[in-house]
C-alpha cells in the first residue's frame, strides 16, 4: 500500500491511501441499519467522479461543506461490486490559497480550441451557397469564445468544456460523408444544420462549479433558443432566401426527432432526417465511450444504463490482445 497518493480519479488504484483536492459535487446524509448517520459524497476532478463514504467524525465537515466547493480529502480506495469508492478518514473545505478554482476540476475536451476553430472555419469556407456561408461566418465569429468553452450536455454526452464544439464538428463531418453517399441530400443545407443544430446550448448550459442549466435553459430549452438566435441573425443579412430560412430552421427545430425527445416538430426533409440520426449516433457513441472508460478492465459488462435500458458488453477482458 502506498501513502498519500494524489492520482487522478480515473487512475485511483484499489488499496491506496489518497490525499488530494477535489470538487464536491454531492453531499448526502444517510443512516446505517443500526441508526448511525454517515455521509455519502461525490468527488470530481477533470478526469471523472467517484463516490466517497464518510463514516465517522464528519460533523464539522457536514456543517461547513457545500456542493461546488473544493475539499481536501484523505481516505482509502476500495471497490464495491466492481465500482471504486473512497472510504474517507478526514476531510475539510480547502482554503482559497491552497487549491485551484472549482473550474479547474471540470473535464475538458482533448481537442484544442485552436484546432477546432481551424476545422470549423474550413468547413464553413467549403460551402458553395453564399447566404449560408455568410450566416455561419457571422454567427461563429460572434460567439466563438463562448461556443468553444460550452459543454455539449450536462451529464449524458460531451458533458465537458469544449464538448459542444467537439460534438458539432463530429456531426458535421458525419453529415458530409452521408451527403457524399446519398445524392438526394443538399450538402450545404445539411452541413449548415449540423453546425447550428445545438447552437442554443451556448446559453442553455452554464459553467460555474459544475455544468448546469441556466434559467433560460430550463424555461426555454436549447432548441427554442437556437432557432430564435439563428432567425434573428438571418434578418441581419439583406435578401436572405426565404426557402433557406425555412429549411434551416426546420433542421434546428426537428433535430431531436420527436416531441418526447424535445423537438416541437418531427424531421420532414431529407436533410432533417439525416441530421437527426447523425446527431443521435454521435451523442450515443460519445456517451458509450465514456461508459467504457469508467468500466473496470476486468468487468465485461458496464453497469446497467437506465437511459438506454441495457448493459453494454466490452469483452471478457479489455486488456487481452489478439495474441494472448
Amino acid at each position: 500500500m502506498s501513502e498519500f497518493s494524489t492520482s487522478e480519479i480515473r487512475e485511483l488504484p484499489a488499496g491506496d491511501v489518497v490525499t488530494g483536492f477535489y470538487l464536491l459535487s454531492r453531499i448526502e446524509a444517510r443512516t446505517r441499519r443500526n441508526g448511525a448517520p454517515y455521509l455519502v459524497l461525490e468527488l470530481q476532478d477533470s478526469t471523472g467522479r467517484i463516490e466517497a463514504q464518510f463514516w465517522e467524525n464528519f460533523e464539522e465537515f457536514q456543517s461547513e461543506a457545500q456542493v461546488g466547493q473544493v475539499v481536501k480529502v484523505q481516505g482509502t480506495v476500495g471497490r464495491w461490486q466492481g465500482v471504486a469508492r473512497i472510504q474517507v478518514q478526514r476531510a475539510r473545505v480547502a482554503t482559497p490559497e491552497e487549491a485551484p478554482e472549482a473550474y479547474a476540476f471540470l473535464p475538458r475536451s482533448e481537442r484544442s480550441a485552436e484546432e477546432m476553430e481551424q476545422e470549423l472555419f474550413e468547413i464553413i469556407e467549403s460551402l458553395t451557397e453564399s447566404p449560408l456561408r455568410q450566416l455561419l461566418e457571422e454567427i461563429f465569429k460572434e460567439i466563438w469564445p463562448r461556443f468553444v468553452e460550452a459543454p455539449g450536455g450536462k451529464l449524458w454526452h460531451h458533458a465537458y468544456i469544449g464538448g459542444l464544439a467537439e460534438h458539432t464538428l463530429s456531426v458535421a463531418r458525419l453529415c458530409d460523408l452521408l451527403a457524399q453517399h446519398y445524392s438526394e441530400l443538399n450538402s450545404d443545407m445539411l452541413i449548415a444544420g449540423a453546425l447550428l443544430h445545438d447552437i442554443g446550448k451556448v446559453t442553455e448550459l452554464e459553467i460555474s462549479a459544475g455544468i448546469d442549466y441556466s434559467i433560460d435553459g430550463r424555461l426555454l430549452g436549447h432548441i427554442t433558443m437556437g432557432a430564435l438566435f439563428v432567425e434573428e441573425r438571418m434578418k441581419r443579412i439583406e435578401g436572405f432566401p426565404e426557402e433557406t430560412r425555412r429549411q434551416l430552421l426546420h433542421l434546428i427545430l426537428s433535430h431531436q426527432g420527436s416531441g418526447e425527445m424535445g423537438s416541437p416538430i418531427k424531421p420532414m426533409t431529407f436533410e432533417a432526417l439525416t441530421l437527426h440520426y447523425a446527431d443521435d449516433l454521435d451523442s450515443k457513441l460519445n456517451a458509450l465511450g465514456r461508459i467504457r472508460a469508467r468500466t473496470p478492465e476486468d468487468q465485461p459488462f458496464s453497469d446497467y444504463i437506465k437511459l438506454m435500458e441495457r448493459f453494454f458488453y466490452f469483452g471478457k477482458d479489455k486488456k487481452e490482445t489478439p495474441d494472448s
